[in-house]
């Protein structure tokens, strides 16, 4: 089988040919048809996991394909089953997975990063990781929503708890913060789309953004509150790795208002505690999303609510991994999505 690999940090990545890997007891082999590239996959090239990482190594985690092969004991899915990819797994009995939040065990294995991943013909997952669609979805929208659409989800409906008539900020309108976008509007909130493009502000609109603000045209901060009733946002989505837009998000946040960060930095920002607890705010973390995240995406694709159509716009092959790397970095489209 044909995959592309990382040899050592900063290196680019190499079309290599491996063997066709042979489920074990519990695990299913998949025949890869669509992987999503993201942020994660350029971290992972420029060493971002450190010394966590086995090299070389597969990248990939946003995946969906059909089941070739079972191994011994796997009666959950059969071959030819089309399955979304769950790129984590935790150990047997893993108390932070027992309270449905296996995305932040210290013990995860991570597909992509600590196990090869789905930049390749095929890859061997646990069962439990493999989700089933209701019904069938392109390979390239089931990808995505893996990820792309997971995370803001998870972000809003476990980590916020978003309420119908809230009012909802939203930090960056790529390829998390437009689908936080229309996520929003499903969730039945009022929302507010903040960007620097142009062209995302227009994205925004069509998605549903109730009201749209220019992030360089003068005071962000102040012109989000003031379309918040001057108070502030009930939620704050930050999907942005800048720490200036963090402290942004917790300036946007109300009374009572929940500041979600999604976009990641290594840098510091800095916040006040009296401008924090005088409000009540809340400053959480949400980090990735957990398999019924996935279910939701799927569902709400299923029955209309969702629009994934500019996540698709870009599709390369396999064999131009390399350049998908690079559309990322440059910032040409919102994914590019290989298909094998």
């Amino acid at each position: 089988m044909r995959a592309a690999e990382l040899a050592a940090p900063g290196a680019a990545l190499r079309l290599v040919t491996r063997p066709i890997p042979e489920p074990g007891p519990g695990e299913a082999r998949v025949r890869i048809e669509a992987c999503g590239v993201c942020g994660s996959d350029v971290f992972l090239q420029k060493g971002g996991f450190g010394d966590k990482v086995t090299w070389p190594i597969v990248p990939g985690h946003e995946a969906a394909g059909i089941v070739d092969a079972v191994g011994d004991g796997v009666t959950a899915v059969t071959p030819g089953d089309q399955v979304a990819l769950y790129y984590i797994t935790v150990p047997p009995g893993d108390p932070w997975a027992a309270r449905g939040r296996p995305n932040i065990s210290p013990y995860v294995t991570r597909m992509g990063v600590d196990v090869d991943g789905a930049f390749a013909d095929y890859v061997l997952r646990p069962v439990e990781a493999l989700i089933r669609p209701p019904a069938p979805v392109p390979p390239t929208v089931l990808a995505v929503l893996t990820d792309a659409v997971a995370t803001p989800l998870h972000g809003l409906k476990r980590v916020a708890h978003i309420q119908p008539g809230e009012t909802l900020v939203v930090l960056g309108v790529g390829g998390l913060g437009s689908n936080a976008v229309q996520l929003g509007k499903a969730f039945g909130a009022r929302v507010i789309a903040v960007t620097r493009s142009a062209a995302k502000l227009e994205l925004a609109r069509r998605l549903g953004a109730d009201e749209t603000v220019a992030a360089d045209d003068g005071d962000v901060v102040e012109a989000v509150r003031s379309i918040a009733g001057g108070h502030g946002a009930d939620v704050v989505i930050q999907c942005v790795g800048s720490a200036q837009v963090d402290e942004q998000a917790i300036a946007m946040g109300g009374p009572g208002g929940r500041v979600v960060l999604i976009g990641s930095s290594l840098d510091h920002f800095r916040a006040r505690a009296v401008d924090i607890f005088w409000r009540e705010l809340s400053v959480l973390g949400s980090r990735g999303f957990v398999p019924d995240d996935i279910r939701d995406a799927i569902d709400l694709y299923l029955d209309g609510t969702l629009d994934v159509e500019h996540l698709v716009d870009r599709v390369r092959p396999l064999t131009e991994a390399n350049d998908a790397l690079e559309d990322l970095k440059a910032g040409r489209g919102f994914r590019t999505v290989l298909t094998t």
